[in-house]
């Protein structure tokens, strides 16, 4: 079957699910963090903890983009992250996806370049040859 580019309804229906997810992943990493550091007597720790948050992050997404091109979220739409072999990415490229996905959404520049792009991509997908696509039957 044929995979579907996955629209922007589509796509910004997966991320409201998976600020959902991610707020729980955090909360859950967030425990030890703060158990072992003392964070509330320890203020100047603030940077090392959003750190560490942004790592737990990106570790959950790089992790459910090589394993199957889907994270939790990504699962009930069908949407799925594939490189041009039709194939999830590598861990070099996620890492990076991940990186450049923050400034691309922070900015918006990432939305509005989805809307010019030929192919419906986000640019740092267009810039890293990968490509967010919806499947009708797994």
């Amino acid at each position: 079957m044929t995979p579907l580019h996955a629209t922007l309804p589509v796509r910004l229906l997966c991320v409201v699910y998976e600020m959902f997810v991610v707020a729980g992943i955090l909360m859950a990493a967030s425990l030890p963090f703060v158990m072992l550091t003392r964070y509330s007597a320890h203020p100047e720790l603030r940077p090392a903890y959003q750190l560490y948050l942004l790592l737990v992050m990106g570790y959950y997404f790089c992790y459910f983009w090589t394993r199957a091109g889907q994270t939790v979220a990504m699962r009930p739409w069908r949407v799925q992250l594939v490189n041009a072999e039709g194939v999830p990415p590598d861990w070099r490229r996620a890492v990076l996806r991940y990186l450049l996905a923050w400034p691309s959404w922070l900015t918006g520049i990432g939305v509005l370049w989805m809307l010019w792009d030929e192919d419906g991509q986000f640019l740092h997908d267009r810039i890293l040859g990968l490509r967010l696509i919806r499947r009708l039957a797994l």
